[in-house]
């Protein structure tokens, strides 16, 4: 099975696009598509707030990953937030979650961020027990969030 990890580039995005649209109806979360392709193209062009990744299998994309870079001085410097990681249905249990998190922990690791941080939905153990798998831990603070 051939599967890869590479940067998303600008071609890409109505199809990033339309997974994110399937990804955000699963909890019913808010979702404007012109705002996310908007959203997309300056993240990918501009390159210093993170890095998007399309996720192959054969080919084809199945998923993608979005890390946001940012600087924690109670981490020791620039780390990772794990924005999203998504794969298709039909391409999950092919073990392309498994692969993308070992990409996360890689790559971090060779572009010297000092921790990757996540988010999970509560009601989420499949993905619990994976993030779990892979070293991620509970934090024992609580995300808030203030909306402008």
């Amino acid at each position: 099975m051939n599967q890869e990890i590479l940067k998303a580039n600008l071609s890409d995005i109505p199809e990033l696009s339309q997974m994110m649209k399937d990804f955000y109806a699963i909890d019913f979360y808010p979702f404007d598509e012109k705002l996310t392709v908007e959203n997309f193209q300056k993240f990918i062009n501009e390159g210093k707030y993170g890095d998007c990744f399309k996720i192959l299998l054969e080919g084809e994309i199945a998923g993608y990953i979005i890390l946001v870079k940012y600087f924690s001085f109670e981490f020791g410097g620039e780390i990772f937030f794990l924005d999203e990681l998504f794969v298709k249905p039909e391409f999950q249990g092919k073990s392309l979650g498994k692969k993308a998190l070992e990409f996360v922990k890689n790559y971090s690791v060779e572009n010297n961020f000092k921790v990757v941080l996540l988010e999970i939905e509560n009601h989420n153990d499949k993905a619990k027990r994976l993030y779990e798998h892979y070293g991620f831990q509970n934090h024992k603070r609580s995300l808030m969030i203030l909306k402008n």
